[in-house]
């Protein structure tokens, strides 16, 4: 039987703003990452424009990132796509040389 993993509290800093999350103990190194990437983010994004409220700054920031990961995911997919067709084409060359 599989033991219920460990929920831990822990307080993560964003904007200068302290949040308490509850996550798996085993999850807390991604969490700390994760928060200390979005801070930064977000420091960046207030310097470039010290006069949005908060709230604006949070969408603004949530739409920013959301745009990033698809570009990511775009990327990733076209990456593999052009693998698989230089393996197309190299086993075409194989079959006539």
């Amino acid at each position: 039987m599989a033991s219920a993993q460990s929920i831990k509290k822990v307080d993560i800093l964003i904007n200068g703003r302290s949040y308490t999350i509850n996550c798996p103990e085993s999850e807390e190194p991604a969490l700390q990452r994760a928060a200390s990437y979005i801070n930064q983010f977000m420091q960046e994004v207030r310097r470039q424009a010290p006069q949005l409220p908060q709230e604006q700054l949070l969408v603004l920031c949530a739409l920013t990132l959301f745009e990033k990961s698809e570009n990511l995911q775009r990327y990733q997919e076209n990456e593999s796509q052009a693998q698989d067709l230089v393996g197309k084409m190299l086993a075409d060359v194989a079959r006539f040389a």
